[in-house]
């Protein structure tokens, strides 16, 4: 989910608990084990970040107001605290193994940020004063700035007919927008991330040193929407559709567990003339790693997805990506990806296979800190973003927080439009 940088640099604290209890007839005889004060700063870090370097929070970055979760790892007790003026919570905790996660928004020169972040285990034994904790680098989190365009729905696993016959032709995405304001789509881009496939087999992609910890995602296709600059508003409770191919798949296919795709407003096509609907406009293609004039296919098992707009004032086009300029390659490999500067992220998903898939996260967590899954293939059922209130036209407002394991669930069938999202103005199909 948006430009998020989540970095882990954890305060690690190391225990030596040593006891003896013998057989004791009394409970009073049992030592009892009292709470302790914790205190613990949660900072912020800004700018380029180096591979494996030493990270300087920014000093003049607010964490205040931020929520910080305590949960004891053996009983699973939770305790909550909250970030003072100077990042720091201070708790009440039982001495023992903890993780701690980090959630919540704050406010920096008017922009608002998102603060996400956790660390899977930490011991916390005896007091930490909070003179202990100001000196401590505690936890450093990337904040990502908050906006108002999102992925609302991905529908990415194909399809299944009676007959058994399966389908992938139908792929849809939507972009809603969820803020209060007016947005317009010209010039945003919308990413498919390398590697297509996240496999518990397979090594995460290694890239150059150079390119720092974390400062990049690597595009394996980037579509543009076009527009001069005012072309495509997008209304508060507005959603445009995007899809791999603009046909009614129910009636192509005879398969009534799919759907019609003809309302749509682009499609994805990359160079087949059998399967372009002339009355959905193709939507430009910028880059793709290896151009498949057949179609364009994302992984039926989930692949990772951002949008996202350059607000330093690079234009993206097909020539900013020609001659091998701003891609990359893998460590020892030679297959050149869009290189996609994190700040420029407006929203993230990353899709799985399935949910024990999350140590192959291909979307780094400062971009989406979970992840969604409707864990099978072929089983026509979409991912979409919870409901959480409406405006007062009936448009839906949806989760945001970053992290697509709470934002999102799964729905039986793909919807076009879900929840009461409304067609642009401009739309020429609705």
């Amino acid at each position: 989910m948006k430009r998020y940088f989540k970095l882990f640099l954890s305060l690690t604290l190391i225990a030596f608990i040593s006891s003896c209890i013998n057989m004791m007839d009394k409970a009073q005889d049992v030592p009892i084990i009292g709470k302790v004060s914790v205190s613990y700063k949660v900072s912020a870090a800004t700018g380029f970040i180096p591979k494996g370097g030493q990270v300087t929070p920014d000093p003049n970055f607010s964490t205040s107001g931020i929520s910080v979760e305590f949960r004891e790892l053996t009983t699973g007790a939770v305790t909550v605290g909250t970030t003072d003026s100077e990042g720091i919570v201070t708790v009440e905790l039982i001495p023992g193994d903890y993780s701690i996660m980090v959630s919540g928004t704050t406010e920096n020169d008017g922009q608002k940020y998102f603060m996400n972040g956790t660390i899977p285990s930490i011991s916390f034994v005896k007091e930490i004063t909070r003179q202990d904790a100001m000196s401590s680098s505690g936890l450093i989190i990337r904040p990502a700035k908050v906006g108002s365009l999102i992925l609302a729905e991905l529908y990415y696993c194909g399809s299944r007919a009676p007959s058994g016959s399966t389908w992938f032709r139908d792929q849809t995405f939507h972009i809603y927008n969820n803020g209060d304001e007016v947005e317009y789509l010209d010039g945003v881009c919308f990413a498919q991330l390398h590697p297509n496939i996240a496999s518990a087999g397979s090594a995460l992609p290694v890239y150059p040193d150079e390119e720092g910890q974390d400062n990049y995602v690597y595009g394996y296709w980037v579509w543009q929407f076009p527009g001069s600059g005012t072309d495509y508003p997008l209304q508060p409770g507005e959603s445009v559709v995007v899809v791999q191919e603009a046909n009614n798949h129910i009636a192509a296919t005879g398969n009534p567990n799919t759907l019609d795709c003809t309302i749509a407003n682009w499609e994805c096509w990359t160079g087949n003339v059998q399967r372009d609907n002339p009355d959905v406009d193709n939507m430009p293609l910028c880059y793709a790693q290896y151009l498949n004039k057949m179609q364009w296919l994302t992984s039926v098992m989930g692949a990772a997805h951002c949008i996202f707009r350059p607000d330093d004032g690079t234009v993206i086009s097909t020539e900013y990506y020609a001659d091998n300029k701003n891609t990359q390659t893998e460590v020892n490999k030679s297959s050149r990806y869009a290189r996609i500067s994190a700040d420029w992220i407006l929203d993230g998903v990353e899709l799985l296979g399935d949910m024990s898939l999350l140590s192959q996260k291909r979307i780094p967590g400062f971009i989406d800190a979970g992840a969604s899954s409707v864990n099978e293939t072929y089983v026509g059922k979409s991912v979409s973003r919870k409901v959480i209130s409406r405006r007062a036209d009936g448009t839906p407002i949806f989760a945001d927080t970053n992290n697509s394991t709470v934002d999102f669930e799964v729905n039986d069938t793909p919807a076009i439009r879900r929840h009461g999202q409304k067609a642009p103005a401009w739309d020429k199909n609705n």
